[in-house]
């Protein structure tokens, strides 16, 4: 199967659409190739995301090809499927399914545009009453426990903790106070449970913090952490979770979490006392808590080791429904 990925630029959105081809790829052979969406008059991007968004409403082949006609032209030859996600490819995901008559898979909140146009429509949570709204339990990502499994080395051992840090978003801030204890209880944990810590921070932390961090886990932390904000940008997670036995993330990243759940170990997220995150946000964590897929708890409480086994089976049976679940839509 010839699949088309197209892409915002946006790297999480990129990174959800490869998920899904992997997915697809453990019972079929699939070819991929990517198309970067663009706008064909760059200076009005914002009023043809809107004009296009809005032609998607009762999607006829006269509105289709409008919406086609809005971007850089996008070769369609010999593909069979496509992938998109994000609210930005949406609408012509949509129009080139329409057009062409090839079935395409969306992710992510629809923005105004009903799942009928999408052969299949993941989200987490509902949006419309049809089956091609197809509700997710994890966010697909590169990870799964296989890939994880074959990608551990000789590092892998009993006590090997991994902690993904990032910082203030999506309405998590945390304060100087929080980061303090969180490494004075990291330290206790190491001790009590003759452990280290492979520490992978990102982005959106602060450098000063990253630099308490390391700092004052030197002892502590293991020579695979990877410092953002030090040059250390090209982590390899997969390796990383398949030596871990138990992932520590903080909550303000929805990606950073769904890739650990995805690996099948053990996952504790850490909050902050301040939270103003959206509904849709806070409803994810705590779908997340009620599958069993995370524990979480405050940044500021003790660590506790998790002896109750892993969630590789429960992630193997999630993944083969969700793929299950898409072919049946995308399938004559």
């Amino acid at each position: 199967m010839q699949v088309l990925i197209l892409s915002d630029r946006i790297p999480g959105h990129f990174n959800q659409s490869k998920g899904v081809a992997a997915l697809l790829a453990e019972t079929m052979e699939i070819n991929e190739s990517l198309a970067i969406i663009n706008p064909k008059i760059r200076l009005l991007r914002s009023p043809i995301k809107l004009i296009a968004r809005y032609l998607t409403k009762n999607l006829s082949t006269l509105k289709a090809k409008i919406i086609i006609s809005l971007f850089q032209p996008i070769d369609l030859q010999k593909i069979d499927l496509i992938i998109a996600a994000g609210g930005n490819t949406a609408a012509l995901s949509a129009a080139l399914s329409f057009i062409a008559d090839i079935p395409n898979i969306q992710l992510g909140s629809p923005r105004g545009i009903h799942s009928d146009n999408f052969n299949a429509h993941l989200t987490i949570d509902r949006y419309y009453e049809t089956p091609n709204n197809i509700v997710l339990d994890i966010t697909p990502n590169l990870y799964s426990p296989k890939i994880c499994q074959e990608a551990s080395n000789h590092k892998a051992n009993k006590n090997s903790c991994l902690l993904l840090v990032g910082g203030k978003g999506i309405g998590y801030s945390y304060d100087n106070s929080e980061w303090e204890q969180l490494i004075a209880n990291i330290i206790t944990f190491s001790e009590e449970t003759n452990s280290k810590f492979t520490i992978v921070t990102s982005r959106r932390t602060d450098p000063l913090i990253e630099s308490m961090l390391q700092e004052k886990l030197a002892k502590y932390s293991t020579e695979d952490s990877i410092w953002f904000h030090g040059g250390g940008t090209n982590a390899n997670l997969a390796e990383l979770f398949g030596n871990s036995v138990q992932i520590f993330v903080t909550e303000d990243s929805a990606m950073m979490i769904s890739e650990a759940i995805s690996s099948g170990k053990n996952v504790t997220t850490l909050y902050p006392k301040l939270i103003k995150a959206p509904i849709r946000y806070m409803n994810h964590m705590n779908k997340y808590k009620h599958l069993n897929l995370i524990n979480s708890q405050s940044i500021s409480e003790e660590l506790e080791e998790r002896i109750d086994g892993d969630n590789i089976e429960n992630i193997n049976l999630m993944r083969e429904k969700l793929r299950r679940n898409i072919l049946a839509r995308i399938q004559p």
